[in-house]
């Protein structure tokens, strides 16, 4: 019995060696933390990009590509080149052109095939062939898309620099806005998108909140063009303190209250109950809407959202005009011509 116990105890610790001998042989190597892979390109489009389509990030013939092998600069690629300095772009850029064939050629390994393929990819197929031919054992390997001349979002219009934007990479409307130096004063926050295979453009509202500009922040792809317009203004004329064009302020909506405000007020001999608005519609046509101030200054009705290029015409009263331009002065002959009248009647 002695015996027995004494082989078991024996046999356990061999059984533990052995297994320890194992772990330490064949055990999982820690290789640092994880790195979630950037999806493939044509991945399914994500929910947060279900509002446009993310440009295509695979090398194209034509693309500039840095190539950098960690350890070994004479492996890496940063060579200087030329681009085109009118798309924004510096005139000097490190990296190599990828030839019309799709290839660029690389020290120790010759031709080696880029295009169709993502910078992840394309790193992935270096790292095979460089442990392939010998050259290192676990080789450490980064490739980037650099420039990309033919893949481009124009953006035109009310912008401080109306230019050409890098599309290479995922960029959103705001970006690509932000990159042109931002909005001029007279930009309208209601912007059209041309997209190649698209016949209408996409019309898109900003707003003036900020906190749901990101609502309309959509993804852009290579061959978008972003018109900004000007932002339409109103003009109000007639009995006001100051008529002249106004611009609707942080392009929030311009109401008749605003605009008569920022007119500087009516003058006395204003006709309160026959004002008007002269639109143009979409089709030149002209529609005269009139409506009574005096309820709308009251609160007996709504105020008056007015559309850009909109009219307020705020006619005079014809008696409120005499009194305001001759004072006690026009009320006698007011009263003069009255008497006059009368006795020529007689």
């Amino acid at each position: 019995m002695r015996r027995t116990m004494q082989f078991s105890r024996v046999l356990c610790g061999v059984t533990q060696s052995v297994l320890l001998l194992i772990s330490l042989r064949c055990g999982a190597q820690y290789l640092g933390p994880t790195v979630q892979q950037m999806p493939p390109s044509g991945a399914v489009v994500t929910e947060a990009d279900s509002r446009g389509i993310v440009s295509d990030r695979a090398i194209r013939a034509g693309d500039v590509i840095s190539i950098y092998v960690f350890g070994m600069p004479e492996l890496s690629v940063s060579t200087p080149v030329v681009t085109d300095a009118t798309v924004g772009a510096p005139p000097q850029i490190s990296g190599v052109r990828v030839s019309p064939n799709g290839t660029v050629v690389l020290p120790y390994l010759g031709e080696v095939t880029v295009a169709s393929l993502t910078p992840e990819e394309a790193a992935e197929r270096l790292r095979d062939m460089l442990k392939k031919e010998g050259l290192l054992v676990e080789p450490a390997v980064s490739v980037a898309i650099v420039d990309a001349p033919g893949r481009i979002v124009s953006v035109v219009g009310e912008v401080t620099r109306p230019s050409p934007v890098r599309a290479f990479e995922k960029i959103r409307l705001l970006d690509a806005i932000s990159a042109c130096g931002g909005f001029t004063a007279q930009a309208s926050h209601i912007l059209t998108i041309h997209r190649l295979g698209r016949d209408n453009p996409m019309v898109i509202d900003l707003g003036s909140d900020p906190t749901k500009a990101g609502e309309a922040n959509l993804a852009l792809q290579a061959g978008d063009t972003i018109v900004v317009p000007k932002q339409g203004g109103i003009y109000v004329v007639g009995e006001v303190k100051s008529a002249a064009m106004y611009m609707p302020p942080n392009n929030e909506p311009m109401t008749v209250m605003r605009a008569v405000t920022m007119a500087g007020g009516l003058k006395f001999s204003a006709s309160l109950s026959r004002a008007r608005i002269y639109r143009t519609t979409g089709d030149q046509k002209r529609v005269v809407i009139p409506f009574d101030l005096k309820k709308l200054m009251y609160g007996k009705r709504d105020d008056i959202t007015l559309a850009a290029n909109d009219v307020l015409f705020i006619p005079s009263n014809p008696w409120k005009a005499t009194l305001a331009a001759g004072g006690v002065t026009a009320a006698e002959s007011i009263l003069y011509g009255a008497t006059y009248a009368e006795s020529t009647l007689k």
